[in-house]
């Protein structure tokens, strides 16, 4: 049988059936990883433990029996589970399995499970820097002296204007309109100062 002739996981399945567990790595369980390559549990398992200097001790765990009852209530899938040892492979992990399961699909799993992990790991990034930014620009309008500023650029004061009617230094005008320039809290910098190499646009 060839690899057209069998159905590969998209990386939409391999996502949505990532796990995450307080105190674990994300993760999927060795039915999973009998599922994507077309192997079955106890073949999964058996190539885990032939293999141990494939597989390091951050590349799979065993799960506990709390966390496996909770995998269990929470994920229809995995009602079916037989009782016993579940065992929970990493990213690393899940992708060791193609080079000891010689299956028709290995291969092609393998690079659809690095496109899951890579799309993953990116939205994690994105989802960080959101938030980061999210904070530090949430933090930056709680600053009389941001908020100063916010209200006479909507007036249309200059930069002069909002100094002499303040009891800021000029500089320190100037450094807070380009932190709020810089977060796009602003669109362009109070009449009177000078966009510089280092403004982001």
């Amino acid at each position: 049988m060839s690899v057209q002739d069998t159905q590969i996981p998209t990386i939409i399945d391999i996502q949505d059936k990532a796990i995450l567990l307080p105190g674990r790595p994300q993760f999927w369980t060795s039915h999973h990883m009998a599922e994507f390559y077309q192997a079955t549990p106890k073949r999964v398992v058996e190539q885990l433990r032939r293999n141990p200097r494939r597989f390091p001790t951050d590349f799979w765990f065993e799960l506990r029996k709390d966390e496996t009852d909770v995998l269990i209530t929470h994920f229809a899938a995995l009602k079916r589970l037989p009782r016993g040892v579940l065992i929970g492979f990493t990213h690393a992990g899940a992708l060791a399995l193609s080079g000891v399961l010689k299956t028709p699909v290995a291969d092609a799993v393998s690079v659809q499970i690095i496109r899951a992990v890579v799309a993953m790991e990116q939205a994690a990034i994105e989802d960080a820097r959101t938030m980061v930014g999210k904070l530090r620009t949430d933090t930056l309008r709680t600053k009389p002296i941001y908020a100063y500023i916010e209200i006479g650029m909507r007036q249309g004061l200059s930069l002069e204007q909002m100094w002499r009617g303040s009891n800021y230094p000029k500089w320190k005008l100037e450094q807070a309109a380009r932190e709020l320039r810089t977060m796009r809290i602003i669109s362009q910098l109070p009449d009177g100062m000078q966009e510089d190499m280092f403004d982001v646009h």
